[in-house]
């Protein structure tokens, strides 16, 4: 009897020593191969299943007990422990996740193809927003399953919670470190864009800050091999979706854009200019997203990082564009002297080569309005003057608006810099008689916006109150996010509030209230 409980103790203390597939397949001294035979599955099913990307189904639980020499209680043991491992290492909310688009998909009768099609994705993305992994989907991805899907934002929630699972883990991490550890601090400042960004975008924004801070050294590779063509795909999305005011969909998508650009210029020929290409220019929309949402100094190392790939990608409009990003990050934290200087270097690199093609035509021209809105900033009148006659020269000879390379560049965007420029050395009265064709479908709604904001803030300077708030409002309709998280808008509705000889109107009043403004009535 001493014996027999001596065995069952054996057995039990063996039990909790496997707490994996793995450990229980080896201790029954099969290959994968061999456990898919008796099981009768493919190798590829058993794979899934000490992955803990997929659960093994109840009816085949008995079989697989029995090839395993084990209790089908202890098998549930096994599931479950596996389970809690899974729920500690990437969070609950995560697991969840998964399972939920995939329950999802499959109550909609839809295949993955089917479903990549109606959100506008590959499979591959699909197939990764169902099989845990290290890194969550991206929030543009999500968001468009939840809507495909009819979850009625479940899954954007589910991944929020995962998102702040993984925070708080490398929070607490950090407490725990030896040493400390001071990450770039997320900035409150009172007067900046990013004190106005609306609630959908801080997600997008802080995921994106994640990405630049992530250097990669696991050497981790994507599940699903990636394809150049995807890429450039998510590219043209993401600067698209910006030049149209919608800077959180775009920071969402740029964060995928980044890991898989970076995650192909690893696994390629470091000599792939193509790749290259791609991943300098998802570093320049970064660069963009970050400088409209008050992140100057992380855009100023997104547009560095991208720099250095376009040096790499060998080509040269992409390597003068890249010039353009650096320069305005530059402007964004007050380096305007060395944003001129880097400007002028730029120039030359490129003026002989802007004969060649149109595009980098663009590029060199664009050069110099990043120079004008530098130098207007710098105060010194006459360089802007400088810059903007040799962007204008540009703009003629290339003969109409264009967007090549997403720049924009043109006849109307020189005489909106003008306009820009102006209203920064204080010459209101240009601003006012300045006339831009701002309803041109040729001009990007960015671009639209920001000369409606300096025209209002003309307008309230010069006490033209009824003018500056129609102005606002008609910007606010064109690009709404874009309006309501601009430091302009904040100081001309300021203005139009502190000007009012009486009560403002209701109108002013309701405006102050959508952009969440503290202002005393």
């Amino acid at each position: 009897m001493d014996d027999l409980r001596g065995d069952n103790e054996e057995k039990r203390e063996a039990a909790r020593e496997i707490n994996s597939l793995a450990d229980a397949r080896g201790r029954a001294g099969l290959s994968q191969e061999q456990l898919a035979e008796l099981v009768k599955v493919g190798n590829n099913s058993v794979s899934r299943w000490e992955r803990g990307t997929q659960d093994p189904a109840p009816w085949m639980r008995p079989r697989l007990a029995r090839a395993l020499n084990i209790s089908l209680d202890e098998l549930g043991d096994i599931l479950d422990e596996m389970e809690q491992v899974a729920k500690t290492e990437m969070g609950e909310a995560a697991v969840l996740l998964y399972k939920e688009v995939k329950r999802l998909r499959k109550e909609a009768g839809l295949s993955q193809p089917e479903l990549a099609s109606r959100v506008g994705y590959t499979r591959q993305y699909v197939s990764l927003a169902e099989r845990p992994n290290k890194n969550l989907p991206s929030l543009d991805l999500i968001c468009a399953l939840d809507e495909a899907l009819s979850a009625g934002g479940r899954l954007t929630s589910l991944r929020e919670r995962a998102k702040e699972e993984r925070r708080g883990r490398r929070i607490e991490a950090t407490w725990k470190a030896p040493l400390p550890v001071h990450p770039i601090s997320d900035r409150r400042r009172h007067h900046s864009p990013a004190s106005s960004v609306a609630p959908a975008a801080v997600p997008a924004i802080m995921e994106l800050r994640d990405a630049l801070t992530d250097y990669g050294f696991d050497g981790a590779r994507a599940s699903e091999p990636m394809e150049i063509r995807d890429l450039k795909r998510d590219l043209k999305f993401t600067f698209d979706s910006y030049q149209q005011s919608r800077f959180t969909i775009a920071a969402s998508r740029v964060c995928a854009l980044l890991s898989d650009a970076r995650t192909l210029a690893r696994e390629q020929d470091a000599d792939s200019g193509e790749v290259h290409a791609v991943l300098a220019l998802s570093y320049q929309a970064a660069a963009s997203v970050l400088i409209k949402y008050g992140e100057p100094d992380l855009a100023w190392i997104a547009s560095e990082r991208g720099m250095n790939a376009a040096v790499k990608a060998g080509d040269l409009t992409v390597h003068g564009s890249l010039m353009r990003s650096v320069a305005f990050s530059m402007l964004a934290t007050g380096r305007f002297e060395s944003a001129m200087r880097l400007v002028e270097s730029g120039a030359r690199f490129l003026e002989q080569d802007i004969g060649t093609n149109r595009t980098i035509l663009s590029v060199y021209g664009m050069l110099f309005l990043a120079g004008a809105m530098a130098a207007a900033r710098f105060g010194d009148a006459g360089k802007t003057a400088e810059y903007l006659e040799e962007a204008d020269s540009m703009a003629w000879r290339l003969g109409h608006d264009a967007n090549d390379l997403w720049t924009a560049f043109g006849p109307t965007n020189v005489a909106i810099h003008r306009v820009n420029t102006a209203a920064e050395l204080g010459d209101m009265d240009a601003v006012l008689s300045s006339t831009v064709p701002v309803l041109a479908s040729s001009i990007p709604v960015e671009r639209k916006v920001r000369y409606l904001l300096d025209v209002a803030r003309a307008h309230a300077l010069t006490g033209n109150r009824n003018e500056a708030l129609t102005t606002v409002i008609k910007a606010e309709r064109m690009a709404p996010e874009q309006v309501r998280q601009h430091h302009l808008t904040e100081k001309v509705v300021t203005a139009m509030v502190e000007g009012s000889p009486g009560k403002p109107s209701v109108e002013l009043e309701k405006l102050s209230q959508r952009l969440n403004l503290a202002v005393a009535f």
